[in-house]
This record gives structure tokens, C-alpha cells and sequence, in this order.
């Protein structure tokens, strides 16, 4: 047990990359106050904790706990159901957590063409129990369709980004040692587009190529969009500070829609429709218009990246992956 008076925290990863863990040290100093002010419980990443452990503690008697990552296995949702009754409040801490992350565009494919892509015939599938040297051994259920944090729990914060940004970082961890949390459901970020925060000039100029940065090397005055890049700016939440376009690279969307937009995919085509042109008229402008955005050979990948996990067509896929393993 820490000192008498010390938070408790815990830091769990579930099916990310664990990026995330190492965006906690990117505040510099102030892990220093966190491990003044805090007793970590609960990090896998860095003690080798045990569920038991966890069991052991009273039902709230954790004060925050930090969970990256989706929820992919069966034991991501027990774990994380876990966390919740023992926690006062659960983080959802980065954009797998947050919206599914990247690893939602596995909802594209069912779970047998995931198993067949990775492990290839049948027989060489995974089984929940097998035998290895004489001990039984058992994996925890490939779920047929991965979900963030909050489709299994009730979550009370959310820190977006892949991973979160230093200064988001900084900002929950001065809240929680200040013991000045914001309202539940809060997003530690802001409510406003990247755009708001781009140093770029932009001027809402028409599309009439779509660029990739290892096309052709960009302007690092002008807006991106107005370039003919991609950038997620205007679909996206601001609180980065700009980050990638102010390396001159677009934005690709990690911290999620924004507070006006429900989805985050659909918000930025209908962006990307308001820009597309050519300043022609009648049939020969949408026979142009189609050929601009035939440029796009992946549109989902490009518009949800991030979020394809909590898109408005998630149940189609749901749907389709229920309906074939």
C-alpha cells in the first residue's frame, strides 16, 4: 500500500498497440508529480500485476484508471467490466478506446476471413481449449466485431489521439492531482475542429486533384485541403494543436469526430463534396466531379480510419458478421 492520502490509479491496455502507454511519459516532469501524488495499482505494461490482484480490490476503491484500447476478446470485456466495479472513474485513454482506432477496420471482414488471412486453413485455426504438453489451455473468444471502450462499460472520460497528445495528457493528469475533474462524459479535447487551430491559410479553393504527400511535396503555408490533400482538419477535433500539418503532413482524423458531427466519415465526404470542381457546367462538370473523386481508392480507410468502429453503418456490418462468423 502507498502512502496514506495518495490517489490510486491503474493503467490497463486491451487490444491496441501500446502507444498509449508510452504517450504517458511524453509530459516530462509531470510524471514526476503523478508519482508523487498517485499510487499506480494496476500497469501491466510495466508490473506484472495479476487479475487476481485486481479482484481483490474493493468495488471502487480505485479512484481512475486509464484504459487503452478496444474491445477485440472476451477477456478485453471481462477485464474491462472488471475495471468499471472497481474503479470511480474509468478513462477511455486514446482512439482505440475512444472510437476502435485502426484496428476497427477489421470490421470490414468477418471473423473467418480474419482467421483465414492470419492463420490461414481451418486446421490451423485457434481453438478456446487445447491441450499443450499435458496442460489445458484456453484463449479467450475472438468477439465477431470489435467496439470501443464504451460499448461494454459506462465510461466517465475520454482522452482521444493515436496516441493522446502531450498537452491532453497533461491536462487530465493536472485535473486528477488537482482533484479538479470536469463533468462525467467529458472529452479532453476540443470542442472545435483541428482547423480552428491550424496555422495554415486556407482559402476553400475547388479540388481538381486529389494529392498524396509522397506525391508531391506540399505547401507548408497553404491549407492542405486547399492542395488537393486529404486532411481530416475540418471533420476532426481540435486540442492537438495542430500537429501534423504543422509538419506538414494532413491530418488523418485520430482524435474523432467533432462535438457537432455524429459521424466522422460522413461529415468529411460531405466536406470534400462542397470542395470538389472544376468550374465547368451541366454533365461535362459531374462526369469531372466523378472523375476527381474516382481518385479515391479508399474511402474508408481514409475517412475512418479512426472511426469506423463507431460509424452510423455499423450495423450492417454487425449484421454481416453475425451472420457469417
Amino acid at each position: 500500500m502507498g502512502d496514506r492520502g495518495k490517489l490510486k490509479i491503474g493503467i490497463y491496455w486491451a487490444a491496441s498497440c501500446g502507444g498509449c502507454d508510452c504517450a504517458l511519459l511524453e509530459v516530462n516532469e509531470q510524471i514526476l508529480d503523478v508519482a508523487a501524488g498517485a499510487e499506480i495499482l494496476l500497469w501491466p505494461c510495466a508490473a506484472d500485476a495479476k487479475y487476481a490482484d485486481l479482484r481483490g480490490y474493493k468495488n471502487g476503491e480505485i479512484d481512475l484508471v486509464l484504459f487503452n484500447g478496444a474491445i477485440r476478446t472476451a477477456e478485453n470485456r471481462e477485464i474491462a467490466e472488471l475495471i468499471r466495479a472497481k474503479t470511480k472513474y474509468l478513462v477511455a485513454f486514446g482512439s482505440c478506446a475512444h472510437t476502435g482506432g485502426v484496428i476497427g477496420l477489421a470490421n470490414l471482414s468477418t471473423r473467418n476471413e480474419i482467421f483465414t488471412t492470419v492463420f490461414g486453413a481451418e486446421e490451423n485455426w485457434p481453438r478456446l481449449e487445447s491441450r499443450v504438453d499435458g496442460e489445458r489451455l484456453h484463449l479467450p473468444e475472438f468477439l465477431t466485431r470489435l467496439t470501443p471502450l464504451d460499448s461494454a462499460v459506462d465510461v466517465d472520460y475520454y482522452v482521444p489521439g493515436c496516441p493522446p497528445p502531450r498537452q491532453i495528457v497533461s491536462d487530465l493528469f493536472s485535473a486528477l492531482l488537482s482533484g479538479d475533474l470536469p463533468a462525467t462524459g467529458t472529452i479532453f479535447a476540443s470542442s472545435k475542429n483541428l482547423c480552428d487551430e491550424c496555422p495554415r491559410e486556407r482559402e476553400q479553393r475547388k479540388i481538381t486533384k486529389i494529392l498524396r504527400p509522397h506525391e508531391q511535396e506540399p505547401d507548408p503555408e497553404t491549407c492542405l485541403l486547399d492542395q488537393g490533400f486529404l486532411c481530416m482538419g475540418p471533420a476532426t477535433r481540435g486540442g492537438c494543436g495542430a500537429v501534423c500539418p504543422k509538419a506538414n503532413m494532413p491530418c488523418t482524423g485520430c482524435a474523432g469526430p467533432t462535438a457537432k458531427a455524429n459521424d466522422q466519415g460522413a461529415a468529411m465526404l460531405n466536406t470534400l463534396a462542397s470542395l470538389v470542381g472544376t468550374g465547368e457546367e451541366g454533365e461535362d462538370q459531374l462526369e469531372a466531379e466523378d472523375a476527381i473523386l474516382a481518385q479515391l481508392d479508399d474511402v474508408v480507410g481514409t475517412f475512418y480510419r479512426f472511426s469506423s468502429a463507431t460509424t452510423l453503418f455499423k450495423g450492417r456490418y454487425r449484421e454481416r458478421n453475425a451472420a457469417t462468423g
